[in-house]
């Protein structure tokens, strides 16, 4: 059971049946805010929590846990193979690119981030561990109320129950290696 699949379930079985983020809050019981959490691997659901939402999706819990992954004790992904992944408002123009979607049993999810020139997002926290490694351009990250300034070759670790953000404020393209390490709620 991976963050990502239950993740990718639950946003590909609410699009399939034409539920809303708001709609499937509704019908599970939680908040639109953490059915975004969950859908964007920000949290991941106790079991209670999975059953509401199978619940409200029509489907069985099993079907939301379905992995999506090869059972080899590793994965390689050549250039240009990384999955796309949705996570953040298509507006930020954020680009997250997951480096080892196959691999199943992870601890952690590692993306490449890349973010157009003067980009930035809201706030969010996340139940996990992070680490960001700055690939190619300069990048300020929000944390709280504190701006630490990273470029090429600099790194970041931090606990995403920080209010966090990333911010492009030059006119290149960043590029950052992500690391999220989830929690269970």
């Amino acid at each position: 059971m991976e963050p990502v699949d239950i993740a990718f379930n639950i946003k590909e079985t609410r699009k399939t049946k034409g539920m809303t983020l708001n709609a499937l809050a509704r019908a599970a019981g939680v908040t639109k805010g953490y059915i975004s959490q969950v859908e964007n691997f920000r949290t991941m659901p106790s079991v209670a929590t999975l059953c509401k939402i199978a619940a409200a999706l029509g489907v069985e819990p099993g079907a939301l846990l379905k992995s999506r992954r090869q059972m080899k004790p590793y994965v390689v992904t050549r250039a240009g193979a990384g999955v796309r992944v949705e996570r953040e408002a298509p507006a930020c123009g954020f680009v997250y690119t997951a480096l080892a979607h196959e691999k199943s049993a992870k601890r952690m999810e590692p993306f490449l981030l890349e973010m157009p020139p003067r980009s930035t997002r809201r706030n969010v926290v996340t139940n996990g561990e992070q680490f960001v490694y700055v690939t190619a351009g300069k990048v300020d990250f929000v944390l709280e109320h504190e701006t630490v300034t990273l470029r090429a070759g600099d790194s970041l670790y931090f606990d995403g129950s920080i209010p966090h953000h990333p911010e492009n404020n030059t006119g290149r393209k960043a590029a950052l290696i992500v690391l999220y390490a989830i929690g269970s709620e």
